[in-house]
């Protein structure tokens, strides 16, 4: 039986779905037995912009659902590595407020992008933009401290965002308050094998400029700091964020190495995308709860 201290929280790709409807779909959520979502990225953004928002999902979600785990904004103007010296007091702020605004909503964690924009548009070395990122992190620590929240970095496919790269982050603070977020779609791209000489051109000339930094084991190295996960599917080849069994994913592999060697794991995410693709919320819950019956 998998550990009950491990919340599950779903995603769901509310960007697609009218405010409106968002109490209706909660409910779906809880009809089929989910307790905790997760609160998106689009959402983390448009509260920072409009404080109004807020008042509409807590109406929305009260005695339905729980917002349990929040994505930060990202992008050319909230990663961690933003270049713009005209921007980084306010993305500071920004991030501050949106986890203001966790906590509030009763979230754990904090899950935020090192980033890829500079990276990949201008081909900005890893030297370059690290102390950026460091910077931003040093000045987002005392407000994880003050609001009881971890925050997680994630890996994802670029040479900026790559496991190694989250590792020396996190090892820099060696911070309680500071972890990683396994994503397991993005780790899947990256793993070495058959048939990955067909990434598309976009990968391979400009996120890798032709030479693409596979790695295989990038559960193992950040396995010891894991304090949320994203879990979804692909075909190793573009990140698809499909729910289980739709890519190719080995996830009685993931499953087991999720729940039995990840220490500081408090909360597991889903992260496939459901009106996308044109799936119910139902099947969607289901298919993770075939990987996870413990857990849901």
């Amino acid at each position: 039986m998998a550990d009950k201290k491990v919340i599950f929280s779903f995603f769901c790709d509310w960007k697609m779905c009218p405010d409106a409807m968002l109490r209706s779909c909660f409910a779906e959520f809880r009809d089929n037995g989910v307790e905790n979502l997760v609160f998106v990225d689009p959402w983390a953004e448009r509260i920072i912009k409009d404080p109004a928002f807020v008042r509409m999902l807590k109406l929305a979600s009260k005695d339905v659902v729980n917002l349990r785990e929040m994505h930060a904004p990202y992008g050319e103007c909230y990663d961690l590595n933003c270049v713009s010296p005209a921007r980084r007091e306010g993305l500071v702020q920004d991030h501050a407020k949106a986890m203001a605004y966790a906590a509030e909503f009763g979230s754990r964690t904090y899950t935020i992008h090192i980033g890829a924009f500079d990276s990949v548009f201008y081909h900005t070395p890893n030297e370059v933009l690290r102390p950026l990122a460091l910077d931003t992190l040093e000045k987002l620590i005392p407000y994880a401290e003050k609001y009881d929240i971890k925050i997680a970095v994630e890996n994802s496919f670029e040479r900026s965002n790559t496991p190694a790269e989250v590792m020396y982050y996190v090892n820099y603070f060696n911070h309680p308050n500071v972890g990683c977020c396994y994503d397991s779609g993005h780790a899947h791209m990256m793993r070495p094998g058959d048939g990955k000489k067909v990434y598309s051109s976009y990968f391979v000339n400009e996120v890798w400029q032709n030479d693409i930094g596979f790695c295989d084991n990038a559960f193992e190295q950040m396995a010891s700091r894991i304090v949320t996960c994203h879990l979804h599917d692909n075909n190793g080849l573009d990140d698809q964020h499909m729910a289980p069994g739709m890519g190719n994913l080995d996830w009685n592999e993931l499953a087991n190495k999720v729940l039995t060697q990840a220490p500081q794991l408090c909360s597991i995410q889903t992260e496939a995308l459901i009106f996308n693709y044109g799936k119910s919320i139902t099947e969607v819950i289901d298919r993770y709860r075939k990987v996870f019956p413990g857990l849901l």
